[in-house]
């Protein structure tokens, strides 16, 4: 890493040189720098704005990056702030054609959404990343960036014009759809605007609507959603025709609305506050150029159907601090950046498709729209919408691009079921201490071993009651220790399994309720990335385990026979 001092031209103060500068403080932003200073890596993150964003914006929250932001420390703060979400029901011409729940999605410990206004989610990140020692530099501008080999010389500006001049290792572009760092490393952003416009209101609402519920009714004249917000109160939006004009008086606007397309009563009282906005869908060529890499709206914005925004740029964030931590203490090389662009653009153009759709299914008419409502009324009788498309809608069953090497669940490039473990009611090795979480407490989940933003490699024993085979994954397990990983062995053996091996965990699966669930019967080794996406599921092996998983070895590396 740079060791180059800072130099500043009028700066009021000099900060020390960062690792990764993070260019936005937003949900994204913060989610990269938690990420980060949570393996050790030195971050700053600065904003041109004078204090955090006070608007609510995006509000929906699906599992798979409520696993992201719990992994990082700050899913306690959510749920705490939040309204889980437990359904959505979608109306056409007055009566409900479809629901769909979470009844199918595979194994999570959110099998919900959460509804929680955007800048309540920013505060859960900034309480986290503030926990874990970072700062917030509000008021400070990017107005320059030079990329070299080396790093990246940018220039800031406070907001009283002072000056500072330095040179970081790497740079985040998490900086909105209007982003500065994009503009300046030249890369495009082209898509198309839609022609309508929507309004939205956020307040109390008196209406029988269940809050816990969001609630489409697609008419002739637009769509109208309503969705709970934390509080007792609720979102309301709607579209405009290309042509209308827009009312003074924007809550008056939504009402109308609400009156006419929706057949339930609903009614806004008290304080509302309102907004005005178009919908765009448009993606960067690139999101990385050397080492400058763009993440959320500054390298995909989209329409808010389905409410993917906010997650896909939380799933970028996550996703790349993994990888950039490895390449920032040396344990990976800088491929793996390449891989993750590979891959969340691919996620993006996919989320562009998806939210698109779902766009123009809102407002279809005549033969599309009954098309439409025997379909969505088909695929909840039979049950596909549960099983297909709310699984995509939270992204738990997002497989990005790999080898497809497969054991059941366990495929590469797709999530890792995050398996909850039968709690361990076997009398205690007095030698180690006992793991048994005691009464009342939450029964981990195999997502909990990735709390440190380190790979894991995990190695399933399949041992049942063979205490050799047992003897001989702990052999296998030692092996393939390194230090840019962490090592665990999972045993289905009640007993001689427990406790920690050198530097490997050692997770007692007694029940077999982990090797059940992954449909794992023969010995296994799986390595998990920190965004707990499966890399490699393999058969155990000998050292050419390390070359094959891509690991980094210890220093002496005599790794014993396999399973």
């Amino acid at each position: 890493m740079s060791t180059d001092p800072v130099t500043t031209d009028t700066a009021a103060h000099t900060p020390g040189p960062a690792g990764v500068l993070v260019i936005g403080a937003g949900p994204v932003g913060l989610t990269a720098a938690t990420a980060l200073l949570q393996q050790g890596v030195r971050v700053r993150l600065v904003d041109r704005a004078e204090r955090p964003n006070p608007h609510a914006k995006a509000i929906t929250l699906w599992p798979r990056a409520l696993e992201a932001l719990h992994r990082l420390g700050a899913g306690d703060g959510i749920l705490a702030r939040g309204l889980p979400l437990h359904a959505q029901n979608y109306h056409s011409a007055g009566r409900r054609v479809a629901r769909l729940t979470f009844r199918k999605v595979p194994e999570t410990r959110f099998p919900f959404a959460v509804s929680l206004p955007q800048q309540e989610t920013e505060q859960a990140l900034r309480q986290r990343f503030e926990e874990l020692g970072g700062t917030t530099e509000f008021g400070v501008a990017l107005t320059s960036l030079t990329p070299s080999p080396e790093g990246v010389t940018v220039e800031l500006t406070d907001a009283d014009g002072a000056t500072e001049r330095t040179r970081v290792d790497w740079l985040i572009g998490a900086d909105g759809a209007h982003s500065t760092v994009r503009a300046a490393i030249g890369t495009g952003f082209e898509g198309e605007t839609y022609p309508q416009r929507f309004l939205l209101s956020d307040g109390v609402c008196d209406t029988p609507l269940a809050q816990d519920e969001a609630h489409y009714f697609m008419t002739a004249k637009g769509v109208l959603v309503v969705v709970g917000l934390p509080g007792g109160n609720f979102r309301v939006f709607t579209s405009l025709a290309p042509d209308a004009e827009i009312a003074d008086d924007i809550r008056a606007e939504v009402q109308r609305a609400a009156s006419e397309r929706c057949p339930v009563p609903i009614r806004l009282t008290g304080e509302h506050r309102t907004g005005v906005f178009r919908v765009h869908r448009r993606i960067a060529d690139r999101f990385r150029k050397g080492r400058v890499l763009l993440v959320g709206d500054a390298a995909h914005i989209h329409s808010p159907a389905g409410g993917q925004g906010l997650n896909t740029g939380i799933e970028d964030a996550a996703s790349l601090a993994g990888p950039l931590g490895g390449v920032v203490r040396g344990e990976r090389g800088t491929d793996v950046l390449d891989r993750w662009e590979r891959e969340r653009r691919a996620v993006a153009l996919e989320v562009l498709s998806d939210t698109d759709l779902q766009t123009r299914l809102w407002t279809m008419r005549g033969w599309r729209r009954n098309v439409r409502d025997r379909a969505l009324g088909l695929g909840e009788r039979t049950g596909l919408l549960d099983r297909f498309v709310t699984p995509r809608q939270t992204q738990l069953s997002l497989t990005h691009a790999a080898p497809g090497r497969t054991r059941g669940p366990l495929r590469e490039g797709a999530r890792l079921p995050d398996v909850r473990l039968a709690p361990d009611r076997t009398p205690a090795n007095r030698t180690t201490p006992d793991r048994t979480p005691p009464p009342g407490a939450p029964v981990p989940r195999l997502h909990d071993l990735l709390d440190d933003g380190r790979p894991v490699l995990l190695v399933l024993a399949a041992d049942g009651r063979d205490a050799a085979r047992t003897a001989r994954a702990r052999v296998l397990a030692d092996g393939l220790t390194g230090p840019g990983h962490r090592t665990v062995l999972v045993s289905a053996a009640r007993t001689g399994a427990r406790g920690a091996s050198g530097p490997v965990r050692v997770l007692a699966d007694p029940a077999g309720r982990v090797h059940a669930a992954l449909s794992v019967r023969t010995p296994t080794v799986v390595l998990v990335r920190p965004d707990a996406v499966v890399s490699a599921v393999r058969p155990p092996g000998g050292p050419e385990l390390f070359q094959e998983l891509r690991l980094v070895p210890p220093q002496a590396e005599p790794v014993q026979e396999g399973v």
